[in-house]
């Protein structure tokens, strides 16, 4: 009897390296797929074949045939995007007759969920506690905005890891920002509070896994590479009420802020994986809630993953700098690694090779590192041809 097949796109992600991980441990034939050569995914033991894609920014027809040669031929049941390659993906399944297959909803929704303007609106529409917001299409002054510079904060309309997010701009900061009709931005109002973040598979609505999470160690304000599981009910609530709204099958990630009040305002909404899926630990358990067999999962309150390379690397000279160290040496040794599950260091060194890559990049390109790995994938709500 054969297995059942998926395809994990995004291999480049530590995400998706868990996620297949966790297929493998449920019994599946599992496949990776991207458009660099993700050094730390082919790490894995047993190896995983990894499947080479064009980059779907600039050559997104090539992309297109690529995954659904993969699909036809690996007779692939689900498609489980984990990055930006989802919006793209979303496109591709719905021309090419696989959307029943693919993990994640219609292009239409993931447009309304990763702007930050159609966001705003729809949470507000939702009754949740949606921050105001306003769009930006053409260059202001600060007293065209809805609230006074220091309760705003400007960022792109569509955007990621926090890039070019301004907390509290300056008016010099403001007459920098240039939004076009086709480049908008957005200034929302800031929320005083603690982040938490969460991630979810959710099927049809209804949510199989879930995990909220406080950011303990981060470069920035880029991804978290050290999470601790929380349990905020109203933070729970948003993934709840949105996922049953859209009706939606695939990922739902959000950036919330807490209010000492307890109020939750989601300020960012991510339909792709985030680092919050580490919390599992691969556990087969994962797979199957991704498939929809399984539901209810929810990582133990406390629980302290980390990215040993991102914590050596960036929180430890950061803890130096912040006179930390002791935080950082008790939070590292109440902790686990989520890159090295194996203990063969294969994994270890591909992530620092994959990190080299992409800091390579960021120089070449005047992008940030961050920036840098996601230039070939991103979706900033360009028509797709």
């Amino acid at each position: 009897m054969s297995r059942e097949a998926v395809l994990i796109t995004g291999a480049r992600a530590p995400v998706a390296i868990d996620l297949a991980r966790s297929f493998r441990a449920a019994g599946y034939d599992v496949h990776l797929a991207d458009c660099v050569t993700p050094w730390a995914a082919r790490g894995l033991r047993p190896r995983i074949p990894i499947h080479a894609l064009p980059p779907p920014r600039s050559r997104f027809a090539a992309f297109r045939k690529a995954v659904a040669d993969i699909v036809a031929r690996h007779k692939i049941t689900l498609v489980v995007p984990t990055c930006e390659e989802v919006f793209w993906l979303a496109e591709a399944a719905a021309r090419d007759g696989y959307a029943d297959r693919l993990f994640a909803p219609a292009p239409a929704l993931l447009r309304r969920l990763h702007s930050k303007a159609a966001f705003a609106e729809y949470a507000a529409e939702l009754g949740l506690d949606a921050p105001q917001t306003q769009v930006l299409d053409t260059p202001v002054e600060a007293e065209a905005l809805l609230r006074p510079l220091d309760e705003i904060v400007l960022k792109p309309e569509f955007s990621r890891f926090g890039t070019h997010t301004v907390i509290g701009p300056t008016a010099e900061q403001l007459s920098f920002i240039e939004p076009t009709p086709q480049h908008r931005w957005v200034a929302q109002q800031r929320i005083d509070g603690t982040e938490v973040c969460s991630w979810a598979a959710v099927h049809n609505g209804k949510v199989t896994a879930y995990a909220a999470y406080r950011p303990r160690w981060r470069h920035g304000k880029a991804a978290a590479f050290q999470m601790e599981a929380v349990d905020i009910t109203a933070v729970r609530d948003v993934t709840d009420r949105l996922a049953e709204a859209t009706g939606m099958s695939g990922h739902l990630s959000f950036d919330v802020i807490v209010t000492a009040s307890g109020q939750a305002f989601p300020i960012e909404c991510n339909p792709r994986a985030v680092s919050g899926l580490h919390l599992f630990d691969a556990a087969p358990a994962l797979a199957q809630a991704v498939m929809g067999k399984q539901s209810g999962l929810v990582p133990t309150t406390g629980t302290l993953r980390h990215m040993a390379p991102a914590m050596a690397l960036l929180g430890f000279p950061a803890a130096l700098g912040d006179a930390r160290l002791q935080a950082f040496l008790t939070d590292w040794r109440h902790g686990a690694d989520v890159i090295d599950r194996e203990r063969s260091g294969l994994v270890t060194l591909g992530c620092l090779a994959d990190a080299a890559r992409f800091a390579w990049q960021a120089v070449k390109s005047g992008r940030s590192p961050a920036g840098a790995t996601t230039a070939d994938i991103e979706w900033n709500g360009e028509p797709i041809a």
